[in-house]
């Protein structure tokens, strides 16, 4: 794929593939159901155009493959559509038809026998938990229909309350088992970020007890405790988001350290001299992100640290990856990706002086998709 092409997914954050094409094809080795609309392999904005208008197939078709068990069905082995569903217990026809289009869109190979097996891209997807496939979740019926009304949204801009009835979080409290899958969805998303900020160089506060606000299972809270060896940790967050926290904190060492508190965070806040809010501002609208902090600022010690994760947007506008974030929080959950600028006028006035931004995970170049802003309480 050519470094233009590979701008533009990135810009637009839509699936591209892999797609490979059976029995080789032409120079790119990939394709479209739309491609028969461009004017060939050299027809680069066309390309990027089916591209976007091309997702509705892919991404059901993935989600599909997912949520059968077929990855896991097919780990180390090839299997025929038969088997796979009776195993299954899916419709053999249908099952077939859905195996052909894996391979359309990259996850599947097949033989001549009629036998299918994974796929590089089908092996890095799944089964286990902590791989790709754990974003499958990101296809909730919420979350589709709140992307679908995105132009009807932007017509009324109408505010989005997500814990009103039918709101996202009145759907995860009402689908507890769609709550344990979102909350290890959000787990896998962290899981790279401590990686990140090793590579990027970044050292935490120093600190007695960390207070992990709104910290999912953990991950986070983790590399922060085995950065503060002689520190203990809180998080605190809803149970079902918590589900995994003992299991992932106990396989990570620090279990017999952290302290689980199940609650809300607009309620009320551990102590702590170092509390950290790891993507969790965006889903929130301002005020309710001045609430937040303010309950960290009240249960903050003297000379404590507040330490903000999030996608901060450029203050010029570019092609950056927190645009698009930005629309999903809109639609889902009434919330935004915010400027240094934002992220600063509504933080500081609750007791906090930035005292770093740091840049964490660029790609090829570009904007760092991720910022540390650490604060200094006053």
């Amino acid at each position: 794929m050519s470094s233009t092409r590979k701008a533009a997914a990135a810009a637009t954050a839509l699936p591209e593939g892999p797609r490979p094409r059976a029995g080789g094809g032409g120079a790119s080795g990939t394709y479209s159901v739309l491609d028969f609309l461009t004017d060939g392999e050299n027809d680069t904005a066309g390309r990027q155009l089916v591209q976007l208008f091309s997702g509705y197939l892919y991404t059901p078709v993935a989600v599909a493959i997912v949520e059968l068990g077929i990855l896991g069905r097919l780990a180390g082995k090839a299997l025929t559509p038969e088997d796979i569903a009776k195993d299954a217990g899916t419709d053999p026809d249908a099952t077939g038809r859905l195996l052909r289009a894996g391979m359309a869109v990259g996850l599947l190979s097949g033989d001549e026998d009629g036998r299918f097996r994974l796929s590089p891209a089908g092996e890095r997807l799944g089964p286990d938990a902590g791989r790709l496939g754990e974003m499958a979740v990101l296809w909730l019926e919420p979350i589709r229909e709140a992307m679908v009304g995105l132009a009807e949204h932007v017509r009324s801009g109408q505010q989005v309350d997500p814990a009103a009835p039918g709101g996202f979080w009145d759907y995860l409290g009402s689908h507890p088992g769609e709550a344990v899958k979102f909350a290890r969805a959000m787990g896998y998303a962290t899981s790279r970020l401590p990686g990140a900020l090793d590579a990027a160089g970044y050292r935490p506060p120093a600190a007695s007890r960390v207070v992990d606000v709104g910290g999912n299972r953990g991950t986070m809270l983790a590399w922060l405790l085995k950065a503060l060896p002689d520190a203990a940790g809180v998080i605190v967050d809803r149970a079902e988001a918590m589900a995994t926290a003992p299991d992932f904190l106990g396989a990570a060492g620090v279990q017999h350290r952290t302290e689980l508190v199940p609650g809300s965070f607009f309620e009320e806040v551990p102590e702590g001299d170092l509390h950290l809010l790891s993507r969790v501002l965006h889903n929130w609208d301002d005020k309710s992100v001045r609430r937040i902090v303010a309950n960290c600022a009240k249960a903050g010690r003297p000379g404590g640290s507040l330490v903000v994760v999030e996608y901060v947007l450029p203050a010029v506008p570019e092609p950056a990856a927190g645009h698009l974030m930005d629309v999903m929080m809109m639609v889902l959950y009434g919330g935004r990706e915010r400027t240094l600028e934002q992220h600063r006028a509504l933080i500081e006035p609750c007791g906090y002086a930035l005292r770093e931004e740091f840049p964490v995970g660029a790609v090829d170049g570009g904007q760092p998709p991720l910022r540390v802003l650490e604060f200094a309480r006053t």
